[in-house]
C-alpha cells in the first residue's frame, strides 16, 4: 500500500509538471506569434507608405503571414482637434489649405470661414498662435499671444487677398487638448490619414494604428523662423 501511494504521488507530481511545461510552452508560442503579428502589422504600414498598396505579405513560408491595411481621412469637417493632450511648449499644426493625392499643396482648396475659434476644453490658459497665410506667390506669418476667454480665443483669417494656409497653436504655461471650430461656415481641409494595419500570423491577429498628418514643407518652417515672407516659385 505504501509503495502504491508513493507511486501515485510521484505520478501526480509528474503529470502536474508536464501540464505546467505544456502551458508555459503554449504561452511562449503565443507571445512569439503576437510579436510576429505586431511586426507584420508595422511592416504593412511601412509598405503602404512606400507603395500605397493595402496588402503586405511576408516572405515567411509554412504559415500565413499577412497585413491588411485600411485608411481613414482626418479632418474635412467643421471642427478639428489635436491628437490627445498637447504639452506646454509643444506645437500642434492644423492645415487650412488642402493637399493633392501625392501630398503636395493644393492651391484650389482653402478654409473659407472668416475666423477660427481655438479652444481648450479643460481650462483657460494662454496660446501662442502662428497664422500662416498666402498672398499671391508669397507666404507670410502672423504671430499672436492670446489668453482664452471662456476657454477660447478667436483668430481672424484676415480676408482680402490673404489665403489661409495653416495654424500652429502652442499652449503656454499649461497643457491641454486643442479644438478648432470655424466662424462663418466652411469646412477644414483633410489633415492627413489614420492608417490601420491588421497583422495576421496563422490564427493570431494584432492591429497597429498610425496617425499620418501632412508635413510642413521646409520653406514654410524657414518663413516661420524668420517671422517674414518666403517666395513660392
Amino acid at each position: 500500500m505504501i509503495v502504491m501511494l508513493i507511486s501515485a504521488l510521484v505520478l501526480t507530481l509528474g503529470l502536474s509538471a508536464a501540464k505546467q511545461a505544456t502551458v508555459e510552452t503554449k504561452i511562449d508560442t503565443d507571445e512569439e506569434l503576437l510579436k510576429k503579428a505586431f511586426n507584420t502589422a508595422e511592416s504593412g504600414v511601412d509598405y503602404y507608405l512606400a507603395t500605397n498598396k493595402l496588402q503586405y505579405t511576408t516572405p515567411d513560408t509554412g504559415v500565413l503571414t499577412v497585413a491588411n491595411v485600411s485608411t481613414t481621412n482626418i479632418g474635412n469637417g467643421t471642427t478639428l482637434s489635436s491628437d490627445g493632450v498637447v504639452t506646454e511648449g509643444n506645437t500642434e499644426v492644423f492645415w487650412l489649405m488642402g493637399h493633392k493625392a501625392d501630398g503636395s499643396l493644393d492651391p484650389t482648396v482653402y478654409f473659407s470661414g472668416s475666423a477660427i475659434n481655438v479652444c481648450s476644453p479643460s481650462a483657460d490658459g494662454n496660446f501662442k498662435i502662428d497664422y500662416f497665410y498666402k498672398n499671391g506667390v508669397n507666404y507670410g506669418v502672423s504671430r499672436s499671444y492670446q489668453s482664452t476667454t471662456n476657454k477660447c480665443v478667436t483668430v481672424a483669417m484676415g480676408g482680402g487677398s490673404n489665403l489661409p494656409v495653416l495654424l500652429a497653436v502652442t499652449p503656454v504655461g499649461f497643457q491641454t487638448n486643442i479644438s478648432l471650430s470655424g466662424v462663418g461656415g466652411g469646412n477644414f481641409p483633410v489633415q492627413g490619414e489614420e492608417i490601420s494595419s491588421l497583422g495576421q500570423v496563422g490564427s493570431v491577429n494584432t492591429t497597429v494604428r498610425v496617425i499620418n498628418k501632412y508635413q510642413v514643407p521646409i520653406f514654410m518652417l524657414e518663413g516661420i523662423t524668420s517671422e517674414g515672407n518666403v517666395l513660392s516659385q
